[in-house]
């Protein structure tokens, strides 16, 4: 759809829309239990200090969402999760769900992300998927590719369910490829291919997840063990 075909439903009918059945949805326990998860998520994020990244847990996570404005009606369909510690990616512990969106899922999306409506009509809430995924977080700092993409649209996202502030530490592995490889083109797919990773099936939450965390050790390499904690690649939106 058109830009402004879509911005013109969004406000004459999808805006009202998500906001009647969010407000529907506010007073649930689960709502409230993903805020309580959220909150002592927080909590623990502020205790993060930069002398202790070297212990750190890293949480890289990726989206799969039916556009990329979120403030215009665009939802999170799946979330995919690995970590990562003493640069070791814990396959074992890695985090999956899909989310059932408010909105009419575009074709497009579909055949990019093989889920269909009928798989996300049988998916969890928002509430009950994002509780599910920052219960997983949980004293870790976020990873993501690119970040700015990827944080934004959950914040937001949160902010639209009345959730409470989301403001995690977390580092941009696309920043730092920036870093390693100044003159050359670090989304994922170029990234995939010169640093020899194994390609999986890409627009699968956790398949992309995988292969960020996969990124990500490798770039950590050309760092001394401590220089996360002297640079500014730590950040809270």
């Amino acid at each position: 759809m058109p830009n402004d075909l879509k911005i013109l439903k969004y406000y004459l009918w999808d805006q009202l829309f998500l906001k009647h059945q969010i407000k529907q949805m506010v007073s649930l326990p689960e709502h409230q239990h993903a805020s309580n998860a959220i909150t002592v998520f927080m909590n623990k994020q502020n205790e993060i200090k930069l002398d202790e990244l070297s212990h750190t847990t890293f949480t890289i996570f990726d989206l799969e969402t039916t556009g990329f404005f979120p403030h215009m009606g665009d939802e999170i369909i799946s979330i995919g999760a690995i970590k990562v510690r003493n640069n070791q990616i814990l396959f074992d512990e890695s985090f999956y769900t899909i989310i059932k969106p408010l909105n009419k899922i575009p074709k497009q999306i579909v055949e990019l992300t093989g889920l269909s409506p009928n798989l996300l009509n049988h998916a969890d809430s928002f509430p009950i998927g994002v509780k599910k995924f920052i219960d997983y977080c949980q004293n870790s700092v976020l990873v993501a590719h690119p970040a700015t993409f990827d944080i934004d649209f959950l914040s937001t996202s949160m902010k639209q369910w009345q959730l409470p502030n989301f403001q995690p530490v977390y580092i941009d592995s696309h920043q730092l490829a920036n870093l390693v490889f100044p003159d050359e083109r670090n989304y994922l797919d170029e990234l995939v291919d010169r640093l020899e990773i194994n390609e999986r099936d890409r627009h699968h939450a956790l398949n992309d997840a995988i292969m960020t965390a996969e990124i990500f050790v490798k770039l950590l390499h050309f760092f001394p063990k401590d220089w996360l904690q002297t640079s500014n690649m730590l950040k809270n939106i």
